[in-house]
């Protein structure tokens, strides 16, 4: 069965292709400038007075001629898609090399690391969900109380942390939007579509039965999503420039915690169940590979994968999971170490491919050292969620309970996910990956 879902995602690529090819606008040739007149000798005849250069006339000054300019770029047409299916108060961010200007909110521009950088598309999970999943018939939500208790407004909006998501923070460092929206969001305007945007679901994978369990966008409709934005971009600026503009976007990819979390404990962690893990694994990378070339065929150039943290230390793997003398589940850290390493190696990979640009995000090492050595990075609390008692609730189960004092001294939010602090210091370790794959 898996080798007809690689042969339908060939299909889907195709597919899409050369769907992007009948739905193209041409752009409109561009408008030759005005020509200005020859200096007329003898005194012109009085109908050509209005055409002449008001710069060669030795005559009374008239009126001079209004400049001729290029046409705007026509509104975008409603795209004739097919229907869509079923479808932070900031924290002061990391100091960075010491030429940029002080931190403060803005749109700050960092030549240090948004050298072309002026587009950010994200796809994933609830890592870096910003609330697609509020349009969504699922339960994994988080658009309610107290998520979103220190983002702007103290709002929630879906994301799955009490402020802002990695991604949020790494646009705004760039200087290119404040926050990354959601895809589905109904109030997205198009000009928002040149900045970035997430397609990712929280709940899903790189496994479509992953993303079924809890009705999330499965990353292969994520892809979907995506082509439909670049016909919008090729509405909005005609068919060069939007394939320059994908060309050069950031592509963050973030997914597997919910891959390997769910199928590992469904294995009931016996020997059986451990080497089914591995060959677990071998089929999320061959699945991640067929979406990486179906990116690179619509325009996809510069990938950020982002790493597995060691998910046998989330808090909700301590307390459902049999745990080690540190008080994880060292079998689980063992599967996303290897994982890990595989996405190392498709990163390498793909560095040897025509015009492409790679980085990895080594999220494992950052929370790993956070969790060994709380105190160095700021945090009290690294066994447990600021929400309820941080070890179960997650999403639903979060919903209105009480909070800790202070998120920002807590690695974890609720039982899964970080918090606004501990995203704060992934961001300072995607900025340095942004170099690499821009210099």
């Amino acid at each position: 069965m898996r080798s007809g879902l690689a042969f339908a995602l060939g299909a889907l690529a195709m597919a899409l292709l050369v769907g992007e090819l009948h739905c193209a606008a041409p752009a409109p040739p561009p408008r030759a400038p005005p020509r200005a007149p020859e200096t007329q000798h003898p005194p012109p005849p009085p109908r050509r007075r209005q055409g002449s250069s008001p710069h060669r006339r030795p005559s009374p000054p008239r009126s001079p001629p209004k400049q001729q300019q290029d046409p705007p770029l026509p509104p975008p047409p409603p795209p004739s898609l097919p229907p869509a299916g079923t479808v932070v108060v900031p924290a002061p961010p990391q100091a960075q090399d010491p030429a940029p200007p002080a931190p403060g909110r803005g749109r700050r521009s960092n030549s240090n690391y948004s050298s072309g950088c002026t587009t950010i598309l994200v796809l994933g999970d609830s890592t870096v969900d910003p609330g697609n999943n509020n349009r969504l018939r699922t339960t994994a939500k988080a658009n309610f109380p107290p998520y979103g208790v220190n983002f702007y407004g103290r709002r929630p909006t879906g994301r799955f942390s009490n402020g802002r998501l990695a991604t949020d923070m790494l646009a705004d460092q760039l200087g290119i939007q404040r926050m990354i929206p959601g895809f589905l969001d109904p109030t997205l305007k198009l000009g928002q579509l040149r900045k970035g945007v997430s397609f990712a679901s929280a709940g899903s994978g790189f496994d479509d039965v992953t993303a079924n369990t809890l009705s999330a966008l499965p990353f292969r409709r994520q892809l979907w999503h995506l082509w439909r934005y670049k016909l919008l971009i090729r509405a909005l600026l005609g068919p060069r420039r939007a394939e320059r503009l994908v060309n050069r976007a950031a592509l963050v990819i973030s997914a597997g915690t919910n891959d390997l979390l769910l199928n590992y404990i469904a294995s009931n962690q016996s020997a059986a169940g451990s080497i089914g893990m591995l060959h677990y694994e071998n089929y999320l990378i061959g699945r991640l590979t067929n979406y990486t070339q179906v990116l690179r065929i619509l325009g996809g150039r510069r990938f950020v994968f982002v790493g597995l943290p060691p998910i046998g230390c989330l808090p909700i793997a301590r307390t459902l999971l049999v745990t080690g003398p540190d008080g994880c589940d060292g079998n689980l850290n063992q599967l996303a170490a290897s994982f890990n390493s595989r996405l190392i190696q498709l990163s390498n990979f793909m560095n040897y491919q025509p015009r492409t640009r790679t980085a990895y995000i080594d999220t494992y090492t950052l929370v790993q050292a956070a969790t060994e050595n709380p105190q160095s990075f700021g945090f009290s609390e690294v066994s447990k969620g600021c929400c309820g008692s941080g070890m179960i609730e997650v999403g639903q189960t979060c919903r209105g309970r009480r909070i800790c004092s202070d998120p920002s001294k807590y690695l974890y939010w609720d039982a899964v996910h970080p918090t606004e602090r501990t995203n704060q210091l992934i961001t300072g370790v995607m900025l340095d990956s942004i170099r690499q794959i821009y210099s």
